[in-house]
Formats: structure tokens, sequence, C-alpha cells
């Protein structure tokens, strides 16, 4: 009876720790989403900004889409995560299925290569990939950057692996016995089996591309997406102090993320999960 009273009380302590960090996250959005609906006047007025809006009005969204050219910046965003996601899931699960269900020599090397590649950080190879990007051709270059995320070896590497390790081979043996070539077995027996572990990756890969600032800011500074174009909003409008613009500018950048984490957190939770524990 102690014992259950006891985890009782620890439940309780741990879900209020929890809620209280859960509201951390959510007051900033909230915060900035009912600000955003006021004008510059009203928002520096005298504890206005604790205070929801005496009028809404929709000027600041209507600024941001019209003035501060963030149409083309959602395109170009758009493009790159639909683009870039396809490739990296692709090629990430055609490396990780080769390295688990292929024997040949050095696999065991590439796989341990892959996990050590993955501690090294991004700017120590900053200068390598920087030339070679300009060596061919994808500087400034918006229609082939979404080659830079399709790279196969990463955390899609190591999911896709782990999954594709727990499909039995006896369904590729069998297909082979009926006559399917390799990249018929892959195409058609393992990547429909690993559909779950493919959706959830596509799906973090793809926020992961929509959020992603340092690239877009360092290989096509003239092709702004949404994630650079944000930081210029914020120079212009700290120097002209139209806040409220500026949080309508975030909301629309971090509405579309919200919306597919929401409708797809199941899948990604779970696959993500599954993933890890059936290695």
């Amino acid at each position: 009876m102690k014992s259950t009273l006891y985890e009782k009380i620890i439940l309780y302590i741990v879900c209020f720790i929890f809620s209280l960090y859960a509201i951390s996250l959510i007051f900033p959005f909230v915060w900035s989403l009912i600000n955003s609906f006021k004008t510059s006047v009203e928002f520096f007025e005298i504890d206005s900004v604790w205070k929801l809006p005496k009028s809404i009005t929709f000027e600041n969204y209507k600024r941001v889409l019209i003035e501060h050219d963030i149409i083309m910046m959602f395109v170009r965003s758009i493009y790159l995560t639909l683009v870039g996601t396809f490739l990296n899931v692709m090629m990430s699960a055609m490396a990780a299925y080769v390295v688990c269900k292929y024997k040949f020599r050095f696999r065991n090397l590439i796989y341990t290569t892959a996990i050590t590649v993955m501690i090294i950080p991004t700017v120590g190879s900053l200068s390598a990939t920087f030339k070679l990007v300009n060596n061919i051709g994808l500087y400034n270059n918006l229609l082939l950057y979404p080659v830079m995320y399709a790279g196969g070896f990463g955390f899609g590497f190591l999911l896709l692996y782990a999954y594709f390790k727990s499909i039995s081979w006896t369904y590729a043996e069998a297909a082979f016995v009926d006559g399917a070539s390799d990249f018929q077995v892959f195409y058609r027996v393992m990547l429909p089996q690993a559909k779950p572990a493919l959706y959830a990756l596509g799906i973090i890969q793809g926020i992961n591309i929509w959020n992603d600032f340092f690239g877009p800011f360092m290989f096509i500074p003239d092709k702004k997406t949404l994630a650079v174009g944000l930081q210029d909003l914020v120079n212009i409008m700290k120097y002209r102090a139209e806040w409220p613009t500026l949080f309508a500018a975030m909301i629309i950048t971090v509405i579309p993320v919200l919306i597919v984490f929401i409708l797809f957190q199941k899948v990604i939770m779970e696959n993500t999960v599954a993933g890890g524990l059936k290695g």
C-alpha cells in the first residue's frame, strides 16, 4: 500500500515537472501569436505585450507576404524540402539495405565509419565542402542544391539499417527464385515492408531541411529560404522596431512544421523507437 502511494506521488511530481516544461515551450509561441495581431503602436503601450489585442488586425501578415518576398521563400523551402527529403530517404534506404543484407568485405568497416563520421562537427569539413560545392557547380544553384541532402550515411542510415535488419531475408530469397533482380527485390519486396520507417524518416528529415539555416545561408545565399529570410527580417524589424510584423513572419514559418508534426507525431514516435529497438 505504501509503495503504491509512493509511486503515485512520484508520478504526480514527474507530471508536474513535464507540464511546466511543456508550458515553457508553448508560451513563447502563444505570446508571439497574440502580439502578431497588434499594431506596433499598441504593442509598445505600457503593459500591452501581456494583453490580448484590442482589435485583431491581419496587416502584419499582409505586409510579410507582400512586401518581404516571403511567398518565394515559401516556394524555395517547399522545393528543397520535398526534393531533398526524397533524395535523402532513398539514398539512406539503398545504403542501409546493401550494408545490412549483403555480405562483402569491409561491410563492418563501412558501418563503423558511418557512425564515426557523425561525431565529426560540420565545421570541421566546411572548407572542403565549400570548395567541392564550387567545383561541381552547386554554389547558388537552387535546382541542384538538393543534392547536398542526398548523403546516404547519417541518422537515416542507422534508422533504416536497424529496420532492414528486422526483416527476414526469406522474402528476398523467394523473389530471387522467381527470377527477380537485386533492384526488384529492393524496390518491390524490401521497401514496402520498410514503409513505416521510411515515412518516419521522411517526416523527420523534411522538418530538418525546412528548418535548415546554415546550408542555404552558405551555399545558396541569393536564393533565400524561409529560415534564411527570417533572419533578414529580424534585422530589418529590429531596426524599424516593428516587432508584431516579425512575430507574424515567425508564425508563418513555424505553422507548417507544427501541422506536419501534429498530424504525424504517432508515426514519428512509434517508428523511431521501433527502429532503435529492433537493431
